[in-house]
């Protein structure tokens, strides 16, 4: 008899087959899962990143980076800013590589390279153009480019702002400035003395040039090499250069203390004074109870405005003498209380003089010029020994062009001060011939009255 199977065979045999199919299907998956991440290991642009970093040397990152730092003007050398930057942020760190992930797709893959926590640029990779040789669409990346980080980012800027004098050209690390640096063709010169800033006269005209922004080092010279400091400090991030003009004044000024000088509407003070004497009253103490005055001189240089001296004393305006090297000799007002007797006695004691000096030989005439100065003063000691010199001097004969008595001023009651000036045409007879010549001179006097009678006491020529 045939035996009939059961219905728990069959379920058996269809539990088996499933079973045997699924464990099929679990192997095909695991196989081509392996061969996937196989594929995915070997494909990753990761991989591609750590071949590209155990090839480079420090050397290596330096000088690829090197080449797309830029970002700075002609004035400046890219290469060693970037040097610079190179030692300080990145030399002797760890280089690493972080995915960036916003800017990352299937057609690039963009790394952000650090050195620390610093980021220094970014490596951007490709698939491979030819790329069918992996299965499941994958393509192997290669290296499209190395990109520095902009130089520029990691580095502090400058203005850099340099007024020159028209005509001077300006030079920014050894190289000459162009027009088209000038942003203001007319501007005053603002770094002048304190006295200067109180001149009421116009201020020279600069040209204000500008370049920006700078990174690295500074160096401003004028069109002849010479380089200028910086004006201060860095302000708002613009530093100021100012090549000043090289002409300059200088003034000399001999005054009475009392009388007020002024430079271009700006009256001197005693910072502008070099000295303060009494030279013309000097061994004059016993005939002056109470004192001469002080004469200052003021002495100012470097100045950039040419100046205009005036004076002015007791609302009366000052008419100077000007001496041989330019210096500015300003005296009191005349008095109006000068008697003719005072006046008399300059004459007479300048009469006798000239003919002193220009007459040979004359005994005479040393007596008439001495009779006119005080006895026991330099002055009357002078003359006095002249006579030996006199003897070899030339006969003179004089045509008088100008004479001037002026400047009287009374110190105390027996002493007044003055000025003589004048010019006159010399033929002096030598042995060989005759010499003309002209003569200018002019000369600060004092007076003194003894028993009744004006004398000479110092006689200083003007300077």
């Amino acid at each position: 008899m045939t035996k009939k199977r059961s219905r728990r065979d069959g379920w058996g045999l269809f539990l088996l087959f499933w079973a045997m199919l699924l464990l099929m299907l679990g192997f095909l998956v695991c196989v081509v899962f392996y061969k996937y991440t196989a594929v995915y290991e070997e494909t990753r642009a990761e991989r591609t990143m750590d071949e590209l970093m155990a090839s480079m040397s420090e050397d290596d990152w330096r000088e690829t980076l090197a080449k797309t730092a830029g970002g700075v003007s002609e004035y400046e050398n890219a290469r060693e800013l970037f040097d610079g930057y190179f030692d300080s942020t990145i030399k002797g760190k760890t280089i690493s590589y972080r995915r960036d992930i916003v800017h990352s797709d299937d057609e690039q893959t963009i790394f952000s390279l650090y050195a620390g926590a610093a980021r220094i640029g970014e490596v951007r990779l490709l698939p491979h153009e030819t790329g069918d040789r992996f299965s499941f669409g994958r393509k192997e990346w290669t290296l499209d480019s190395i990109t520095s980080k902009t130089l520029t980012d990691s580095l502090q800027a400058l203005t850099v702002q340099i007024d020159a004098p028209d005509g001077v050209t300006p030079c920014l690390n050894g190289i000459p400035l162009g027009q088209e640096k000038i942003i203001d063709p007319a501007v005053e010169l603002t770094e002048l003395s304190e006295l200067e800033q109180r001149f009421d006269a116009a201020r020279p005209r600069m040209v204000r040039y500008e370049v920006g922004p700078l990174y690295g080092q500074i160096t401003v010279s004028d069109s002849e090499g010479n380089e200028i400091a910086p004006v201060g400090e860095p302000e708002d991030g613009m530093l100021r250069y100012v090549i000043m003009p090289t002409t300059t004044y200088s003034l000399r000024v001999e005054a009475p203390e009392g009388v007020k000088v002024m430079v271009c509407g700006a009256e001197l003070g005693d910072e502008q004074v070099s000295k303060r004497e009494q030279i013309i009253f000097r061994g004059l103490e016993e005939y002056l109870p109470d004192g001469g005055y002080d004469t200052l001189l003021y002495e100012v240089d470097g100045l950039y405005i040419e100046p205009e001296i005036s004076a002015v004393c007791n609302g009366v305006e000052l008419t100077p003498v000007v001496g041989a090297d330019g210096k500015y000799i300003f005296f009191y007002p005349s008095d109006d209380n000068i008697s003719i007797a005072m006046r008399e006695a300059v004459q007479n004691f300048f009469e006798a003089y000239l003919k002193y000096t220009n007459d040979k030989y004359n005994g005479a005439r040393l007596k008439d010029l001495t009779d006119c100065i005080l006895p026991d003063t330099e002055l009357y000691s002078y003359a006095s020994h002249s006579y030996d010199a006199m003897i070899w001097a030339s006969a003179t004969e004089t045509e008088q062009k100008e004479l001037s008595y002026d400047n009287f001023h009374r110190v105390g009651d027996n002493c007044f001060t003055c000025t003589i000036h004048y010019k006159a045409d010399f033929t002096a007879t030598q042995w060989h011939g005759k010499d003309s010549y002209e003569r200018e001179d002019g000369y600060k006097m004092v007076f003194i009255r003894q028993d009744g009678v004006w004398l000479a006491a110092t006689m200083s020529a003007f300077e």
